[in-house]
């Protein structure tokens, strides 16, 4: 459409439809997201949308409210003003037909999805993947004749809070399919109490613990990162070898996932060693962990904790001179773990981390659309930010019901293999041929969406990284794992 900057025929088409179809009490320009209502809505209401465009010209479209929100845009065959353009003398498009609302058969009502986030230093950019995801959503037409809300809920670590906000996003809310959670502590919570009993479709983007493999009777639990066990523990194992330590020492965080990230490396690892949790609740000091740890001649420490966690471990152990060489676990990749023990100790460690894999067009696309949204790319220094995209697109494409159990039937097969190869930018060519009963093979921004029978992926990469001088996360080495062959 940007060639018809140069129509002699432009316009700002939308304002004369509107104001010739109905008047305007109140004159906004909002961002489109619905949450700006003031009075009853209306098969009457519509109002003009604009933005303006890097080559200085402006773009206009209309949007018409009905009992759920704000629709799609409306654009017309030339809808950019020319920034040439006269001043003062009005342009013209072609005709926009507007189909009367039926407010006594509103049509199916919208997808509700909702982001449950343990509140931490990457809960903003997951926020923003998500937000991305749901834009690009309702952007290609919404799902099956609905359009998409998401709904973004912040979780603690307590389990009668977990229960209860997420029951309430069912009961009160009416959302359909979660994202998330963050944790794997969680994520296992909610699969007991809400996922499983309520048929509630879940796809985790970084619960990574290997408990959850088995922790799902009903199959509603996803997940778009790899389970440790399939991946992440070996790699730190054989990451340790090949650095020359025989004998390792593991300190890990005494929850889901540090047990069983600690679990896999252990039962991976070929030579000595020993595994202590950390009590990350009530710790102030790990140094008499740390000093168990050298007892048994340990070369390398490795740390699978958060960064308070790991700052402790670490800080403790440069102080004493117990250990100065280190592994970090995904958990680590963390600014604030950087600004903590300053650049001198933090450029002297390697980490491992599920990642994003050679780049593919999902994977520009994601990049592209999230710079665009949010005025800078998404942060390399976190590995799930694109996972929740992943999680969200996911659930939506199988989403041709609301029905729960029916999402969760219809998310294998939109990865599986079997129909036409389609990217994240393809999602409209996507949701066409799924709602005309086509099958597709969807590749999602991090990874191929491809399920096991126990909701893990079966494809992925595993990245090698180190913090640069300047607090970013470089990643050394990928390792695509295909767990298929």
């Amino acid at each position: 459409m940007r060639q018809m900057t140069r129509f002699p025929r432009l316009s700002i088409a939308a304002a004369i439809v509107a104001v010739a179809l109905v008047a305007i009490a109140a004159w906004q320009l909002s961002s489109g997201d619905g949450h700006a209502r003031n009075g009853t809505a209306s098969g009457d209401e519509v109002r003009i949308a604009a933005r303006a465009l890097v080559d200085g010209s402006t773009e206009v479209a209309l949007q018409r409210r009905d009992d759920h929100g704000w629709g799609e845009y409306i654009a017309p065959e030339a809808r950019f003003l020319p920034t040439e353009a006269e001043v003062g003398r009005w342009f013209h498009s072609n005709a926009i037909a507007l189909a009367p609302i039926s407010l006594s058969d509103p049509g199916p009502g919208p997808l509700k999805i909702a982001l449950l986030q343990t509140v931490h230093g990457a809960a903003a950019d997951r926020r923003r993947a998500f937000k991305l995801a749901i834009a690009h959503l309702n952007q290609a037409g919404g799902v099956f004749g609905r359009p998409v809300i998401g709904v973004i809920a912040d979780f603690n670590l307590d389990e009668q809070f977990i229960v209860a906000s997420a029951t309430r996003l069912v009961e009160e809310e009416g959302v359909h399919a979660f994202v998330g959670p963050t944790f794997s502590s969680t994520s296992l919570i909610i699969s007991e109490h809400i996922s499983n009993p309520r048929q509630i479709p879940t796809v985790s983007p970084s619960a990574t613990s290997p408990a959850l493999t088995e922790a799902d009777p009903g199959d509603f639990f996803f997940r778009t990162s790899p389970s440790d066990g399939a991946g992440q523990g070996a790699v730190l194992a054989e990451l340790a070898r090949e650095q020359g330590h025989e004998r390792i020492a593991i300190l890990y965080r005494d929850d889901a996932w540090g047990k069983g990230l600690a679990d896999e490396v252990l039962r991976s690892q070929t030579g000595e060693a020993i595994a202590l949790p950390l009590d990350h609740i009530n710790g102030v000091t790990f140094l008499p962990e740390i000093r168990n740890a050298a007892e048994v001649g340990a070369t390398v420490l490795i740390v699978l904790g958060c960064w308070k966690e790991a700052a402790t471990v670490i800080g403790e152990s440069v102080a004493s001179g117990t250990f100065d060489h280190f592994l970090l676990g995904d958990c680590g990749q963390s600014r604030s773990l950087f600004e903590a023990l300053g650049a001198d100790i933090a450029t002297t460690l390697i980490g491992t981390a599920p990642t994003v894999g050679e780049a593919t067009e999902s994977t520009t696309f994601f990049v592209d659309g999230y710079t665009a949204m949010w005025g800078q790319p998404p942060p390399v220094n976190v590995s799930y930010v694109p996972s929740v995209y992943d999680a969200t697109i996911s659930l939506a494409l199988a989403a041709q019901s609301t029905d729960g159990p029916a999402i969760r039937d219809q998310l294998r097969g939109i990865s599986d293999g079997q129909g036409k190869s389609l990217t994240a930018a393809q999602l409209a060519a996507a949701l066409e041929a799924l709602e005309r009963g086509q099958q597709i093979d969807f590749d999602g921004a991090v990874s191929s969406l491809d399920w096991d029978d126990h909701g893990d992926i079966t494809r992925f990469t595993i990245g090698i990284w180190q913090f640069t001088a300047d607090g970013e996360v470089e990643i050394l080495r990928r390792l695509p794992i295909d767990l298929n062959r």
